[in-house]
Order: structure tokens, then C-alpha cells, then sequence
């Protein structure tokens, strides 16, 4: 591509760049405008307009330099990240393809698994012969390209560092879904892997809650994410879906107890077990002060993976532990 903006970085971070790029008055997309006339339609300062346009010229979505216009890609990127976020991701991905600095980082990201942001602007100083000397110019230029990788789903970006594969949070997630969902969630999955809007969509959850129930099922081992916003099945996933009842349950009983909930697991009593010993056992581990609702909640999806793997069994006004020196041999 012959760029049009060359020897142009990205100065904002991509939060920053959308968060202005809404405020921009669709009217402004055709003709020609100055950073201040656009100041003053955005009720914004002059600074800020200008890095964002310093940034946008640097994707190639304006030209100009006292006077500016949008290029047509520019049109079409502003015009959806107001409505179609996930489409305005694919004309931005699809401009990145383009543009030699963004490939550059991308391949150095794909050789050596992660960078830090001030490795992004050394490079970028190496390169392109930019007399960048105070490191948080460095900074302010890396993270500004690691964030735009993070968001079009080219990598993970957090605290300083952009990977390859996404860093698992320490701990595992609270129970946010029953089995049944868990299966559910596996039998669409079973086909190929989906992006979590497609996903959301089929399922009828909103995407929120709907990361949070595949960061379970992450946490029982049974899915697993290739790349931002895209899941698929693990062996055992898969093994999940293919196998009959009882071996379902086995398994499940397996998983569970070799994840990171055993560690509740074992907290339990032996007998006497309700909604409420769960709540606390759960409140405990995750050292957490929940309201009663919220106690219960985690409870009752924590207590259902137990009833479904015959860990407890029904007791009078409660359940109690079952085959405790099985599951501690699995």
C-alpha cells in the first residue's frame, strides 16, 4: 500500500481514539475541517482533537495537514463504531493488514510470544529512524499500537504488555452456571470454533455474562481460547459432547474435582450441607463480602455441579458428602 499519512504513529490509545471518534458529528465525515472548527462541534479541546487526528492519519483515516477530510475507510470506521462496533473492528483489521509498521510489530509479536510497549516504540525508533529519547514517548506510541492489536483480536493486551495468548487470571472464576448450561454451551461449540458474539446470540445471554460462564468452563478444562473473542472445544470438550450419560458425569466429576473448585470442594462439612454452608464455603475461599442475593446465587450453581456429579446427596434438610475418598483418588 502506498501510504498516504507515512511517518505517522498512533498517539491514543484505542479507548480514546472511539471514545472521541463517537463525539465526531457525522457531517464532518464529508468536506474539510479544521481541528478547532471540529474542537468546537465536539465541545472538546484543541489537544485532543489534535491527537486525534495525529492518530486517525496514522491508520490512513484522515489526510490533510491544516485542513483535513476523512478517507473513505475513515467514513465507514466512524460511521459504525457508533453502531456496529464488531463491523468497525473488521474495517480497522482490515486496514492494519495494510500498513508496514503495524506488520512489523505483529510479526516480531508472533515470534517471540509477547512485547512490552517501550520494545513497540524501540522498534518503531529503530526502524523509521524517529528521534524518540524519553521513554514515555516510547510508551505513549506502544501502547498505543498494542492497544489497537488487542482490540481488532490480534493479541492481549494488559499492564504494560501485549501476548500472543491470553495470561490467566490467578484463582478460578466464580460458578456462574449450571451443568445443563455447560452443555449447552459444548454442543454448539462441537462444530467449530465461534466468536462470543455469534455465541451470545445463539444462546440468547448477553456477552457479559456469557464470558464469565466460559471462564468456568475454561476453569473445568473444557474449552479453550485460540484468540481474542473466539472459542472452541478442548479434547476433553469434545469428549463431553460425544459421550453417553453415565461417562458424561464421570467425567464432569473428574474435571471438577481436578480444577481449581476442589479447593471448596474440600472445605465442605461432611454432612449438613445447605444453599447457605455453600454461600459461606464460597464467600470464604474467594475472600469476598457478597450481599445474601448474590451468597446465593454463586451457591445454588456451585451446589447443582455437586448434585450433578454425585459429590453430595440428598440428607434431611440439606445434603451430605458422598464418596469422598473416590473423587480424592481421581
Amino acid at each position: 500500500m502506498n501510504r498516504l499519512n507515512a511517518g505517522y504513529f498512533p498517539y491514543l490509545r484505542i479507548g480514546k481514539m472511539n471514545e472521541l471518534a463517537r463525539q465526531i458529528p457525522l457531517s464532518y465525515l464529508s468536506g474539510e475541517f479544521s481541528t478547532q472548527s471540529l474542537a468546537k462541534a465536539m465541545n472538546t479541546s484543541t489537544t485532543a482533537v489534535n491527537n486525534l487526528t495525529a492518530t486517525l492519519k496514522s491508520i490512513d483515516f484522515v489526510v490533510g495537514k491544516r485542513e483535513y477530510k476523512f478517507t473513505g475507510v475513515g467514513k465507514d470506521y466512524i460511521t459504525l463504531i457508533n453502531t456496529h462496533e464488531e463491523e468497525a473492528k473488521k474495517v480497522l483489521q482490515a486496514q492494519i493488514e495494510d500498513i508496514g509498521y503495524f506488520q512489523m510489530i505483529i510479526q516480531k509479536l508472533q515470534r517471540e510470544g509477547k512485547l512490552t510497549i517501550y520494545e513497540i516504540g524501540d522498534q518503531i525508533v529503530r526502524r523509521y529512524n524517529k528521534n524518540w529519547k524519553n521513554p514515555l514517548t516510547l510508551k505513549t506510541y506502544g501502547a498505543a499500537i498494542a492497544s489497537i492489536l488487542d482490540f481488532i483480536g490480534l493479541g492481549y493486551y494488559k499492564k504494560g504488555v501485549i501476548r500472543t495468548e491470553k495470561e490467566e487470571e490467578a484463582g478460578v472464576p466464580v460458578p456462574y452456571l449450571s451443568a445443563d448450561k455447560i452443555f449447552k454451551i459444548l454442543g454448539i461449540l462441537v462444530t467449530s470454533s465461534i466468536d462470543i458474539h455469534d455465541l451470545a446470540q445463539e444462546l440468547g445471554t448477553k456477552e457479559r455474562r456469557l464470558s464469565q460462564e466460559l471462564s468456568c468452563c475454561r476453569a473445568f478444562g473444557f474449552v479453550k481460547q485460540p484468540r481474542r473473542g473466539f472459542y472452541e472445544l478442548t479434547k476433553e470438550g469434545r469428549a463431553m459432547v460425544r459421550y453417553s450419560d453415565d461417562l458424561r458425569k464421570r467425567m464432569f466429576t473428574e474435571c471438577l474435582v481436578n480444577s481449581g473448585y476442589k479447593k471448596m470442594i474440600d472445605m465442605l462439612p461432611e454432612a449438613k450441607i445447605t444453599m447457605q454452608t455453600v454461600g459461606n464455603v464460597l464467600e470464604s475461599a474467594y475472600a469476598k463480602e457478597w450481599s445474601a442475593v448474590t451468597k446465593k446465587t454463586y451457591a445454588k450453581k456451585f451446589l447443582n455441579w455437586l448434585r450433578f456429579s454425585g459429590l453430595v446427596v440428598k440428607a434431611n434438610k440439606g445434603y451430605r458428602r458422598k464418596n469422598r475418598m473416590r473423587y480424592q483418588e481421581l
